[in-house]
């Protein structure tokens, strides 16, 4: 029977034949079963089990695959290497769908830290560790990106350790897993483990793959994980160090904002150094100038140096007019030197993508990105609707990790299709932002954008949350045409703060109402403006008291759509609305809410104090603030909306004026 299955394994394995596969899958079942159609005493091999498994698991059957690795640990067959290659499959099989899942992350490393350590007690199962390293590497490739690294530093740690161990042949494979995880101690914040790790890494790669050793000494740089002196020493031994050393020694002064007065000089040197090198005609000498010459070139435009950068451009062209690298020396050099840059940045993507480097894409898309920021205002976003839309999806088809910059350009794509009305696309941009945004940077927003673009869909139906009646009221108003009366525009914002907050924004419109002052029966010389001075502070206080018997109730959402409120009523020029949000939202940016004062004739009494008093502590807005640039912002922009439009001389008896002066 083994023979049979193994023969229908084989055909399906060559022919790629999924009726072969089933006809072997259910023999090895029916025979586990004891309802073998051969001979039910013969002996059957539980490597079957495996075989099967991992044959099901290549064409795409992971339920087969399943079964086969149940059916194999329920009977415990012999300890022989397809223990550990049942480890594998089962690891492939229970490997994460998104990085959000950690615990199947974790249950996934389980598997393979357990064909691992199977693996490495005995020499001959040495090659399950370094199919375990490799088939690890692909599941763990999603989880390169910000927030993520230092959950995989301790699986990754062992593996490279392992694989020092069993003195893997493959030194390439070892020295690239070294660099990953030397990335992801740096990217995880973890600096000592870093320089740590450099001092038994980098003498490897020096000793057994050369060709690798500049990456890893320019990351020893820039970072400073080993002593100056040291570094110094190590430049002396070859113009490929001592150029490295200059240019990465240029970056990490650059990141501490501590460049030296005579960095153009540097550079010259620096280029100067790097023309004597390289003029044999080796191609492992020539590909690394090429890789100097286009790292000091973008330095160099970084740094504004363009007479380097002029330089690097040209000794490319010279070297090899076809070489991918200069495409990206090509889109960064566009920067200063050309008209019309967004436009042929587009075309040289276009080169990119035929070069088909990954690497030069995500540069070219990068320059192309830093090129639109400038222009990503709401009167001419428009115009990036093409090149913002190459960026999107190409680094979308080579699965970059570059996941930031993938996060703020759907974001923007997001506002150029609602520019345009077309809702569907907008929150389909919104969707993959808020999965590209592992550092949650941007969830709030993102949120409540695609709510209320949510709500914008919903013709038919009345949302039950207040912030979303106030959202969908909000939305109306901005739909409204120039002609129309700033009587119906303000309906509708009115709608939208009655939404928030039914028992107070009403009573604080009114207080600029003349209409609502009460001047008794008493009538003196001031009298009149008394009384309206003490309307409008009474009523001005009830968006206190809203404040305080709402608490901290969605206190995000509420301060998004107060924001929201003011700077439409702004833009529509109702401005007794655009006082009246500014002021609520601005309520959350107090660290103390203040009891409202009591308007009493005669004299105070003693020992008392007419000031305001404090009676409660910051909320929790108010702790987000500090830690959120975001919320800061917003409040800023509210700010100076109510410094703008707040009526001037109201309490004085001084005509108010209807909106900002210019």
């Amino acid at each position: 029977m083994d023979l049979v299955v193994t023969e229908e394994l084989a055909r399906a394995e060559s022919q790629q034949d999924a009726a072969s596969l089933k006809r072997a899958y259910e023999l090895i079942k029916s025979a586990n079963l004891g309802k073998s159609e051969f001979d039910p005493t013969e002996s059957f091999s539980p490597d079957l089990f495996v075989l099967c498994a991992e044959q099901a698991l290549k064409m795409g059957q992971p339920a087969v695959s399943e079964d086969c690795i149940q059916m194999y640990f329920k009977v415990k067959g012999p300890v022989t290497q397809f223990l550990g290659r049942a480890h594998l499959c089962r690891a492939q099989l229970c490997a994460p769908k998104s990085t959000e899942n950690l615990e199947e992350f974790e249950n996934c490393v389980t598997q393979y830290m357990k064909a691992i350590n199977f693996a490495k007690g005995e020499p001959r199962y040495y090659f399950l560790v370094y199919n375990a390293s490799v088939l690890y590497w692909q599941m763990v490739r999603p989880f390169l990106k910000p927030g993520y690294h230092h959950h995989l530093i301790p699986s990754f740690s062992q593996i490279v350790t392992v694989l020092n161990q069993t003195e893997e042949e493959d030194k390439d494979w070892r020295a690239e897993l070294m660099l990953e995880l030397l990335e992801c101690y740096l990217q995880a914040g973890k600096k000592e483990e870093a320089a740590k790790f450099c001092a038994t890494a980098a003498p490897f790669i020096k000793a057994n793959v050369p060709q690798k050793y500049r990456q890893i000494f320019s990351v020893m740089v820039q970072h400073e994980l080993m002593d100056e002196l040291q570094l110094k020493e190590e430049k002396k031994t070859s113009i490929s160090l001592s150029v490295t050393f200059h240019i990465n020694m240029l970056k990490a002064k650059l990141d501490k904002n501590d460049l030296p007065e005579d960095v153009n000089k540097i550079l010259k040197e620096t280029y100067d150094h790097l023309g004597s090198y390289g003029h044999q005609q080796l191609p492992s000498i020539r590909d690394e100038k090429i890789l100097l010459l286009f790292e000091l070139a973008h330095l160099s435009l970084i740094l504004k140096c363009e007479e380097v950068s002029s330089d690097c451009l040209s000794d490319l062209k010279k070297i090899d007019s076809k070489v991918s690298s200069l495409v990206t020396v090509d889109a960064q050099y566009l920067l200063v030197t050309q008209l019309n840059i967004i436009q042929r940045l587009d075309i040289v993507l276009q080169r990119a993508i035929r070069l088909g480097d990954p690497q030069v894409i995500q540069v070219v898309c990068t320059t192309q990105w830093n090129m639109c920021l400038p222009l990503l205002q709401h009167n001419l976003r428009h115009h990036l609707r093409k090149p913002l839309t190459s960026i999107v999806e190409i680094l979308e088809k080579v699965d970059s990790l570059m996941v930031l910059l993938r996060c703020q350009a759907h974001m923007e794509m997001a506002c150029i299709e609602e520019d345009e009305d077309r809702l569907e696309p907008a929150m389909e941009h919104l969707q993959k932002a808020m999965r590209l945004d592992s550092l949650g940077l941007y969830q709030d927003n993102l949120w409540i954008a695609f709510n209320r673009l949510h709500l914008c869909t919903m013709l038919y139906q009345s949302p039950e949350r207040p912030e979303d009646k106030a959202t969908m009221a909000i939305e109306q108003a901005k739909k409204a045409i120039p002609k129309d009366s700033v009587r119906k525009k303000r309906a509708l914002l009115v709608n939208a703060g009655l939404a928030l907050a039914p028992d107070a924004f009403q009573i604080v419109l009114d207080s600029e109402n003349e209409a609502k002052v009460s001047t008794g029966k008493n009538r003196g010389r001031f009298t009149y403006l008394s009384s309206k001075a003490r309307h409008h502070i009474v009523s001005v206080d009830k968006a206190t008291g809203h404040l305080r018997r709402l608490g901290n109730e969605n206190d995000k959402d509420r301060i998004q759509i107060w924001a929201e409120l003011a700077k439409v009523a702004r833009k529509q020029g109702v401005w007794d609305v655009c006082r009246a949000a500014s002021r609520f939202c601005l309520l959350y940016d107090k660290v103390k809410v203040k009891k409202p004062v009591k308007w009493k004739r005669g004299k105070k009494k003693k020992g008392g104090d007419s000031s305001v008093q404090d009676t409660w502590g910051p909320s929790e807005a108010v702790l987000q603030r500090q830690a959120s640039p975001s919320l800061l912002r917003k409040f800023a922009e509210v700010g100076f909306i109510c410094a703008e439009v707040r009526p001037l001389g109201s309490l004085a008896g001084v005509p108010r004026s209807v909106g900002p002066r210019v």
